[in-house]
């Protein structure tokens, strides 16, 4: 994996291979570990999701869908963390791979409501199993008890910052 000079603080080096205890390691901050961890999870992701032929965004977009029903533009940016400015480009990508239909709302016009199609309902079972994979890949280095306790205090942190 490669980091470029703003993902590592000016006094921090990059990790080397092992178990995770290096100095640099030992003294980066908790953002610094979660952006680069984040990196970490993002590429393994993305590599393994070109074989589908969609990015990470899509892929989240396609999975909310899946889990929340149809959605406005809005609420699906909401649901996975996009501008609403850059949704619109993101849906009329979907829509023209096929995996998503999207129509105005007859009681709002100005909203549009998004759903998936067949074949976008066809892709949630290997966007999961991509997903575990990379999961898989990340997590590897833990025990089955680390990697619960790594899960369980993500959550417990995003919930406390209200982002669940």
């Amino acid at each position: 994996m490669i980091f470029n000079d703003h993902d590592i603080a000016p006094d921090a080096q990059p990790v080397p291979p092992g178990d995770g205890s290096a100095s640099a390691a030992g003294s980066a901050r908790a953002g610094q570990l979660l952006r680069r961890a984040f990196h970490l999870a993002h590429e393994k992701s993305a590599i393994r999701l070109k074989t589908l032929d969609v990015t990470l965004r899509q892929s989240a977009a396609l999975q909310s869908l899946a889990r929340l029903g149809e959605l406005s533009q809005a609420e699906l940016g909401e649901a996975i963390g996009m501008e609403p400015a850059n949704v619109h480009g993101l849906v009329g990508r979907l829509k023209k791979k096929g995996l998503i239909d999207a129509a105005r709302d007859p009681s709002n016009f100005k909203r549009m409501r998004i759903r998936l199609t067949t074949s976008g309902k066809a892709m949630i079972l290997p966007l999961e199993d991509v997903a575990q994979q990379a999961e898989a890949e990340i997590l590897a280095c833990l025990t089955p008890e680390e990697s619960q306790l790594f899960m369980a205090l993500l959550r417990k942190m995003l919930a406390g910052a209200g982002k669940t």
